[in-house]
């Protein structure tokens, strides 16, 4: 499905699509990535016995690196196996999840301040979440074959899907907001309508993300964009209750809405209730949690610049 492949990966402004050159996500820059991109996401088929060992022994091996993932050399790690894997395996929805997580999460949390290694490895993750997306759903590719824009086309996509969406419009806000404003607000309709469509389905996925998502969203875009101060506070406060430990909330509603409002107090308690909790406050999301920690002392650090 060639069309399908060039309707997800043009539909992104400011992004280089794969037939113009750039790589796709499973190879190296150094590779050049000319195989058709669709086999990220189209199904290889049955394995035989021999495949499937091969395909689950990269999966734990990558599982394993993943789960030191307070280094970014185990980012890496995981990344590499997981890639191997799903070369073997196309059109895996739960590895495309794995790898647009690991992206996502190896930028945003060990990368900020290399811009360009930030924004390659970011834009690798919005990559692998346009694969993960139409393998998780025939009829999201089937709208896009027929010629529909990526955000009609995910409000097809099943609850199956979220996942996918939630890590895909993820990277692609964080990248899109790293390249600069033209860029945000040309990606602004396909990232709003994938998190709507997570709101609508699993409100409360990944420690009420959607409504994380929308706070800081509301808080960033500019009025005349649908940017609105009063919806931001109050998707904040929603994902808060629903999820009160994940400190990350606190550091978005801190450094986008505190800041725009130019509420000091606000931003003091915010992070000081980030830096305050317990590394393990979600045992399962240490390293997570350190980086959300992280980010609260360089914002700290950085107030008298922000007010």
């Amino acid at each position: 499905m060639p069309l399908v492949a060039a309707s997800i990966l043009c539909g992104c402004a400011g992004r280089k699509a794969a037939w113009e050159g750039a790589p796709q996500p499973s190879a190296s820059p150094e590779a050049g990535g000319s195989a058709a991109v669709r086999k990220c996401y189209d199904p290889a088929g049955t394995l035989d016995e021999a495949t499937a060992k091969q395909v689950a022994d990269l999966v734990a091996q990558g599982d394993a690196a993943w789960a030191e993932r307070t280094s970014p050399d185990a980012i890496r790690k995981a990344i590499a196996a997981w890639e191997e894997a799903a070369k073997i395996e196309t059109g895996n929805v739960d590895l495309l999840v794995k790898l647009t997580r690991a992206h996502y999460f190896l930028a945003d949390g060990y990368l900020r301040a290399d811009a360009k290694a930030y924004l390659a490895t970011m834009d690798k993750g919005v990559s692998w979440g346009e694969c993960a997306i139409a393998a998780a759903s025939p009829a999201f590719a089937k709208k896009l074959e027929g010629g529909a824009k990526l955000h009609e086309a995910v409000t097809v996509v099943p609850k199956e899907g979220v996942p996918a969406m939630y890590w895909y419009a993820s990277a692609l806000g964080k990248w899109a907001k790293k390249k600069g404003f033209a860029v945000l607000l040309g990606q602004k309709d396909n990232v709003k309508a994938t998190m709507d469509r997570c709101l609508a389905l699993d409100p409360e996925y990944y420690y009420a993300g959607p409504y994380r998502y929308f706070g800081a969203y509301y808080a960033v875009a500019p009025s005349f964009a649908g940017g609105d101060l009063n919806k931001s506070r109050e998707f904040f406060e929603k994902s808060l209750a629903l999820e009160p430990r994940y400190l990350g909330t606190k550091v978005l509603w801190a450094q986008e809405l505190a800041v725009k409002l130019q509420d000091e107090d606000e931003f003091d308690r915010l992070l000081g209730e980030v830096l305050a909790a317990p590394d393990d406050i979600i045992p399962e999301l240490v390293p997570e949690t350190l980086v959300e920690k992280q980010k609260a002392k360089e914002l700290m650090a950085q107030k008298d610049e922000l007010f």
